[in-house]
């Protein structure tokens, strides 16, 4: 359970609609209260045994808004089922890990041009247009050349269903079915470095996204060519760093209107100070371009969108354990920073937060 305070929960820019520059809008904090909740088992056997390991979990995440910034809400709840089954090919070792992902989210719409709960131009709300329901489901072939290195390729199917689509109003349907392949590369260096590579091919196929409204059958299909690298090593016998480079390259079936490039950079590091308290920080950079000159399209009738964003998240987080091992507290600072080509679409956040954790 965590309690803290949010002081931009809708992602608001601080400029007035009728400013250029310098004029400012009020943005409004509020306390808030986020409950999780995280479970999780496997059957994990010998390894003499030679029947596979089945694991399990279950996350719910449930962030409460205090007074008039409930619109702010969010509830989140996912499953994961795998089963890792081991098998040899020759003198080398290799498995195969199948897994089934369980999703919903639930929150309400806020645009940040209309500064209140999304509504059409006919004056109908939309808030819950991006509430959603998904499912995944996948296999992953991994094969090990030596202890140092690792081939792995896997493929995936999903779906995700809006369930408020709108369509009563007229707003198309954003539903879409998914499928991916990833090949990918490990390699544990004799210096200790941990390095993960990899590649996918994405398509995405919506149900009721028309690239032309008055052509139903020219639905959307998205194609996205995704790359990763993941880099670990630990510093020092207290210390340890990671680096996470990922992005994507999407390009619909269409006019382009919604193809887009996609890069993120992710670093953590992470220092044990003793007594069971350690010292976290984690930051993340960004960046999301349309390639048309002109706005991203606008499926909810809320605005222009800026073709292109940028940001930086940084985030410190202090825990060390309370009364027992079982039990441990944290103190987490963050701040959010986003420049969007719609000036009033840019925005500033800081978040702060005191949480208590206790392990079974």
């Amino acid at each position: 359970m965590s309690l803290g305070y949010d002081s931009n929960p809708f992602k608001l820019s601080s400029l007035s609609e009728n400013a250029q520059t310098t004029e400012s809008a009020h943005v409004e904090g509020a306390a808030y209260t986020a409950f999780r909740l995280k479970y999780q088992g496997d059957n994990k056997t010998p390894k003499s045994s030679k029947k596979g390991n089945f694991r399990y979990r279950v996350e719910l995440q449930n962030n409460l808004y205090s007074g008039s910034k409930s619109a702010a809400d969010s509830l989140s709840i996912k499953a994961h089922l795998s089963w890792i089954e081991g098998f040899k090919l020759g003198q080398r070792k290799g498995n195969i890990r199948v897994t089934t992902d369980l999703r919903r989210e639930s929150n309400t719409y806020y645009s940040q041009t209309q500064r209140q709960i999304a509504e059409t131009s006919s004056g109908d709300l939309i808030d819950d247009r991006f509430s959603f329901d998904g499912a995944d489901v996948g296999a992953e072939l991994t094969y090990y050349r030596d202890k140092k290195l690792s081939w792995s390729l896997l493929s995936k199917i999903g779906q995700r269903n809006y369930p408020h689509d709108y369509r009563d109003i007229g707003l198309e349907s954003i539903d879409y079915r998914e499928f991916r392949l990833q090949p990918g590369l490990r390699y544990r260096a004799n210096s200790g470095l941990n390095t993960r590579l990899f590649l996918y091919q994405k398509f995405r196929h919506y149900s009721g996204l028309s690239n032309n409204p008055e052509e139903d059958y020219a639905l959307v299909e998205y194609s996205l060519m995704g790359f990763g690298m993941v880099l670990n090593k630990a510093l020092s016998k207290n210390s340890d760093a990671s680096l996470y480079l990922n992005g994507y390259f999407a390009r619909d079936n269409g006019e382009g209107i919604r193809d887009l490039n996609y890069h993120q950079l992710s670093f953590k590091f992470n220092y044990q100070l003793g007594m069971g308290a350690d010292f976290t920080v984690n930051v993340k950079a960004y960046q999301r371009v349309y390639l048309k000159a002109q706005s991203s399209p606008e499926e909810s009738e809320t605005g222009a969108a800026g073709p292109s964003r940028a940001g930086e998240h940084v985030e410190f987080v202090y825990s060390r354990p309370l009364l027992s091992e079982s039990l441990k507290v944290s103190v987490s600072l963050r701040a959010e920073y986003e420049r969007n080509t719609i000036t009033l679409l840019g925005y500033q956040r800081q978040l702060m937060a005191v949480s208590l954790l206790y392990k079974l």
